[in-house]
């Protein structure tokens, strides 16, 4: 069978297995905290804590409202701990699972979407904490919110397309993991994630000329209940696209010798 012919079967194969790799995902999560009296809610309980710091602090240094400040943390963290979970652990994915690989006869593309949806689970855990600041500040969610769903529909879309990327080139270039993790320190600084875009009165390129600005802002205007211009849906779902079909090519073309490189 052709190497064209082989990447497709593994892209259908593990699209028909989405069931599976959820559960794998979950597993995955719950076999981290497994023996333990709290579970994956450790997860939550360490990103509020993390909002809760960065709110009493840094609302002050901004001379912004707390509360509102709060809320705009509470939504902005998940997303980014979601995206840089792509930069910092993606790029190991082939490496990580060979033995998997090598044992079942599973498409390799599952290992992809198995991580994907962990990220997307974790996201969920994190987003609870959004929901209790509003719950405590009296904010009352509105339908609106649930645009939500497809804005992270996008956002997991791109993430799998750049994710398949680097994890196969992380199988090649064993560096590059590391060269990821530290760029997804970099780009925290130049993506408002802790800051917002009104506050830069100079530079506003280093947002705006950062792709990560548009699907963080596209998943965070629904989940604080802001309009967001239909051009940015448009671009980031196009980007979207581009990303996966990028992912799916570079696979394709590196089939053949991704097995001797992992």
């Amino acid at each position: 069978m052709g190497t064209t012919a082989v990447a497709f079967r593994d892209l259908g194969g593990s699209l028909a297995r989405l069931p599976l790799a959820l559960w794998l995902a979950w597993d995955d999560i719950h076999g981290k905290y497994r023996r333990t009296v709290l579970g994956p809610l450790w997860i939550t309980i360490g990103q509020a804590a993390v909002i809760c710091g960065f709110a009493v602090v840094f609302s002050g240094l901004f001379g912004a409202d707390p509360a509102t400040y709060l809320l705009y943390l509470a939504a902005g963290f998940p997303i980014w701990a979601m995206i840089q979970q792509y930069f910092v652990d993606m790029p190991a994915t082939f490496v990580n699972t060979r033995g998997l690989i090598e044992s079942y006869e599973l498409p390799w593309l599952l290992q992809i979407w198995r991580r994907a949806l962990g990220y997307v689970i974790l996201f969920m855990h994190h987003i609870s904490i959004l929901l209790v600041a509003m719950l405590i500040l009296g904010v009352p969610p509105t339908l609106s919110m649930l645009l939500a769903v497809p804005a992270l529909f996008i956002v997991t879309l791109a993430g799998v397309g750049f994710g398949l990327t680097v994890a196969v080139l992380g199988a090649r270039f064993r560096d590059l993991q590391h060269a990821l993790g530290v760029a997804a320190s970099f780009l925290l600084l130049f993506s408002p994630v802790l800051w917002r875009t009104e506050q830069l009165q100079t530079n506003q390129w280093v947002y705006q000329f950062n792709p990560l600005y548009y699907f963080l802002r596209l998943l965070r205007d629904q989940l604080l209940q802001l309009p967001t211009p239909v051009e940015i849906w448009i671009g980031t779902a196009v980007g979207a696209v581009a990303l996966f079909v990028l992912g799916f090519v570079t696979f394709w073309v590196s089939r053949r010798n991704l097995y001797h490189w992992m």
